[in-house]
């Protein structure tokens, strides 16, 4: 068991080092460990891979997961078998659509 959480944490840190924004550059396993967690959705194509992140309750975590999809879509990294792989998280809502606002008099 023990080689097994070593060869997870080391996959993790060459995850890190090559598909993390900079500000991740020292991040430690349990930073890690919420992006490695986050749920989605698998669709194989004959030619991809889509993992379909639902995304966090969390602004700040949101913005870094579209970096590391950037990352990965930029890198395009390819599965054993060829297919690529391509990572997508949900974008941003604007809260200035003017959609449900009230005016303040």
């Amino acid at each position: 068991m023990t080689a097994l959480k070593l060869a997870l944490a080391n996959l993790a840190m060459w995850a890190r080092d090559n598909y993390f924004p900079p500000e991740y550059a020292h991040a430690t396993w349990q930073r890690l460990a919420s992006f490695f967690c986050v749920p989605g959705e698998v669709v194989r194509d004959s030619d991809m891979v889509i993992v379909d992140l639902r995304g966090f309750n969390d602004r700040r975590l949101n913005h870094d997961l579209l970096g590391v999809c950037a990352l990965v879509d930029k890198a395009q990294p390819r599965l054993p078998n060829g297919r690529r792989l391509v990572l997508t998280a949900p974008r941003p809502h604007s809260t200035l659509s003017g959609a449900g606002q009230r005016s303040v008099a």
